[in-house]
């Protein structure tokens, strides 16, 4: 049975931040405005959970997006470090970009995936899917450019063919295909903060989910724990888990069973029985 662990939202910072002067240090105050600015902290937590997700025993990790605070190329190396000092090996890791991991420029992530990420570009680039026991896990990257004042995802139309063309493929196999991606697939429950804060083009992505029972979506940017269904009254199949910058170890590990992932609160039914989680 393949277990997949879960951490998201690290909102990494680099170690000589008050050095910033002019719009960079306004723009990483106005991000992290709330929480205090302090990467020591940041790091050690992140580190713990880290290793609390590899002593999980789970077969993968995947870490959903916002992993560093505006996405200066100094936060990468910091998130490369606490990746290395770990111990996960980066076959095993599937790390996708979320908002904030765009901030300092559009292709501040592809560029960390050439540098100091490149370890793990084979499971987390543009395309990059993990073949497990049962499931398939495809990265899905959801950031884009814009200021920092808006906080909405997209999908690039080719991702959306490249996950319709995935999902019928698995659906034939009767694998479990699993989405990591940062922004929820569901619609901003405020209208109106749709284009602000939602994922853009959701209502491709649900379309499929609704035609392709053994699709899953993995995200964060909601910074709360949360299972949900694509239909109402259906097993949930859309997860996240709580933000790591709020909490000190919030790691969530779902089990693939039977072409479905399950969270601790979820059972599937096979043949004449329901398996409930643990």
């Amino acid at each position: 049975m393949t277990t997949i662990a879960h951490l998201t939202d690290f909102h990494l910072l680099e170690a000589d931040h008050d050095r910033r002067r002019g719009a960079a240090r306004w723009r990483l105050r106005y991000l992290s405005f709330g929480r205090p600015i302090e990467a020591a902290p940041r790091r050690r937590r992140a580190l713990a959970a880290l290793i609390e997700a590899r002593r999980s025993g789970a077969d993968h990790l995947v870490l959903t997006g916002d992993l560093t605070e505006d996405g200066t190329p100094a936060q990468f190396e910091v998130l490369a470090a606490v990746l290395a000092e770990s111990g996960w090996d980066p076959a095993r890791v599937t790390l996708v970009p979320g908002n904030h991991d765009a901030y300092t420029s559009g292709d501040a992530w592809e560029r960390a995936l050439l540098g100091c990420l490149r370890p793990f570009a084979a499971t987390s680039g543009r395309g990059a899917t993990v073949a497990l026991p049962g499931a398939v896990v495809t990265a899905v990257s959801t950031a884009m450019a814009q200021p920092v004042t808006r906080s909405a995802g997209a999908i690039a139309a080719r991702e959306l063919s490249r996950v319709a063309s995935l999902a019928a493929g698995t659906r034939r196999s009767g694998d479990a295909l699993v989405l990591a991606q940062h922004h929820p697939p569901l619609r901003h429950p405020i209208g109106a903060m749709q284009w602000l804060d939602g994922l853009i083009n959701s209502g491709e992505l649900m379309a499929l989910l609704h035609e392709h029972d053994h699709l899953h979506v993995i995200h964060g940017h909601t910074h709360r724990e949360n299972d949900a269904p694509v239909r109402a009254g259906a097993p949930p199949r859309i997860f996240c888990a709580q933000a790591l910058v709020d909490g000190p170890s919030p790691l969530r590990v779902y089990r693939v069973r039977h072409g479905r992932v399950l969270s601790e609160r979820t059972s599937v039914w096979s043949g004449a029985s329901a398996l409930a989680m643990a």
